[in-house]
């Protein structure tokens, strides 16, 4: 199977084309249950879990030891109410897949517009972290950010060892990277805004994130030259994030439009690379009128 393509097919089937231990991150957002049957489908909430499963199952053999799984979804409310089936979806990847359940990340966004009985308006999603093993490959430094003087006092005023209770979480020590580098990690709390709007290609598909939010995970979990996959890879988001941050990407999307969509994107981003790559005015003209 090659490398930089998205291939117009189920990706269950596609992904038992793949070798064992093949892919280093899969992020994706699945469809959400039944939401959108007139654009692309849907599985009902009480059948959800019985047609993920087998997906999570050839996830996990195509995933390396080193690698992560990051999926993108947020239940959604029917008669009022939260449904369950995405935190039983959650637990079934624990329990019955047998994938490590690392984190939860919260992905804060543009809030949809109006007023709802009940609620507020909905500015966040989940993107839930899963592995194989214990010793995935982590790059906190890759998505870090300056820090701010104030911080870095803050930070030699509270100095701690590794945590007792094996929870990961651990202070600052004098001569750390951290303190060296001055880098200040960020949470798993994400501020990305939605850049997605009518006059953008994205708007052609129904559910659509930005680019910077597969960015952040394929950074941050693995090394350029990996292997990245998106079982559900809608307007091809992913593959632009892979592709920007210097790794490959495969994907599957069932839906001959959006296969189109994703192309005209990636395209579209190979034409902006060549001309970032053409470093005088006369060679930007004569690429753009196609010499």
């Amino acid at each position: 199977m090659e490398l930089n393509k998205i291939y117009n097919e189920d990706c269950l089937n596609g992904m038992k084309g793949l070798p064992d231990d093949s892919v280093d991150v899969i992020f994706t957002s699945p469809p959400y249950a039944d939401r959108r049957k007139s654009t692309y489908g849907g599985v009902h909430e009480s059948k959800y879990i019985e047609w993920f499963v087998p997906i999570a199952e050839e996830m996990k053999r195509i995933l390396k030891p080193t690698g992560s799984i990051f999926i993108n979804i947020k239940p959604h409310c029917s008669d009022g109410e939260r449904v369950l089936y995405v935190y039983e979806l959650v637990i079934a990847l624990q329990k019955d897949v047998g994938l490590r359940f690392v984190d939860e990340f919260t992905w804060t966004k543009n809030g949809v517009p109006g007023r709802f009985n009940g609620r507020f308006k909905n500015a966040f999603e989940p993107v839930f972290h899963f592995t194989k093993k214990k010793g995935f490959k982590h790059r906190p430094y890759e998505v870090a950010a300056e820090m701010a003087e104030d911080s870095i006092k803050r930070a030699k005023r509270k100095r701690s060892g590794e945590s007792l209770n094996g929870s990961g979480f651990a202070g600052l020590r004098e001569g750390s990277t951290l303190h060296t580098k001055k880098l200040a990690l960020p949470s798993n709390h994400l501020h990305i805004p939605q850049k997605s709007n009518q006059y953008t290609s994205q708007s052609k598909h129904p559910a659509v994130f930005p680019v910077e939010l597969p960015t952040f995970f394929i950074k941050a979990f693995s090394d350029e030259g990996d292997v990245v996959l998106d079982p559900f890879m809608g307007s091809g988001t992913t593959a632009i994030a892979s592709l920007r941050s210097g790794r490959s990407f495969i994907g599957f999307e069932t839906v001959v439009e959006y296969c189109e969509l994703a192309s005209e994107r990636l395209e579209y981003e190979k034409s902006l690379e060549q001309i970032k790559n053409h470093t005088t005015q006369t060679d930007i003209f004569n690429l753009l009128e196609g010499e």
